[in-house]
């Protein structure tokens, strides 16, 4: 059979906000829960236009032209994210205000409150996802399919496109149904295909996943970045991957920055913390079954 066949549209799920049941149903058939502007588009997209400036002063991007549409040029930068962190331009979105305070303020930690509870979190570690067009760098790791840590029972991941991202940018694919299995075929996803669901998202979109759901991002046909953040979330009565929690200095990742504003708020002193060993390690501290999803392999 082709690969190319056609993937279904994500169901939105907005009619359910404020109904914690109708959400942990979702989840539990679906494995993913889409919101169609959830979020303040003017917003998110002003702080995709900074993230997107940030790269462009720094070199990612050709200088002179509107930060959304200019074009990407070498030397190619980080595409690891553990590489990126030592990369001026990115280190500036990742302790941008903007960029770290959607998980703190509004409807996103409204709809993660009601999915998961008051034990729910999100961890201090804020992701910036930027990707390349796929003339530039063929192979990423995003693009090959995956499901998220396995280190965490209940791990959930909020992507939240910080630009216009339709299917052609490489926005991300969820296959419905995949949470019930920890098994997965690791290979890219080259196009959307038959029993996968995808869309064209806008800023303001939110799609939330469970750590079990099978998920890639397509492939960046086009000639410009994209760009969108990850927060991630689990409940503190589990114990937290250190790394994305504790700082190089032995601090809490955003205290330092964060802890003078009305918004952040921390996660300890009473978080259990293990090491994960990164992504892709065998943990220290095997995962419990989960609430969420029924298990079946």
């Amino acid at each position: 059979m082709r690969r190319d066949q056609p993937s279904a549209q994500l169901t939105d799920s907005k009619t359910l906000l404020g109904d914690w049941v109708a959400l942990r149903e979702r989840i539990a058939v679906d494995g993913y829960i889409f919101m169609r502007q959830l979020l303040e588009p003017e917003v998110v997209l002003a702080i995709g236009r900074s993230a997107l400036g940030h790269l462009q002063t720094e070199g990612w991007t050709e200088g002179g032209q509107d930060p959304l549409s200019a074009r990407p040029q070498r030397p190619v930068r980080a595409i690891r994210t553990r590489d990126a962190f030592v990369d001026a331009g990115y280190r500036q979105i990742v302790t941008d205000p903007d960029f770290n305070k959607i998980p703190f303020v509004g409807p996103l930690p409204d709809l993660m409150g009601q999915l998961l509870g008051p034990a729910g979190f999100c961890y201090p570690l804020k992701f910036p996802r930027i990707v390349y067009p796929v003339s530039m760098v063929p192979h990423q790791p995003g693009n090959v399919i995956h499901k998220d840590y396995s280190s965490v029972q209940d791990m959930f991941t909020t992507w939240v496109p910080l630009v216009p991202t339709p299917r052609s940018l490489g926005g991300l694919a969820v296959r419905p149904g995949s949470q019930h299995s920890s098994r997965v075929r690791h290979r890219p996803l080259d196009r959307p295909e038959r029993g996968w669901a995808t869309t064209d998202y806008e800023p303001g979109d939110v799609l939330v996943l469970h750590c079990l759901t099978t998920h890639a991002a397509l492939p960046n046909q086009e000639h410009r970045m994209r760009i969108s953040a990850e927060y991630r979330w689990q409940l503190a009565d589990q114990p937290a991957p250190r790394r994305v929690t504790i700082g190089p200095q032995g601090h809490e990742i955003g205290s330092r920055l964060f802890r003078h504003t009305d918004w952040w708020r921390s996660v300890l002193p009473n978080l259990s913390l293990f090491d994960d060993g990164g992504d892709g390690a065998r943990p220290t501290v095997p995962p419990a079954p989960s609430r969420f999803v029924s298990f079946r392999q």
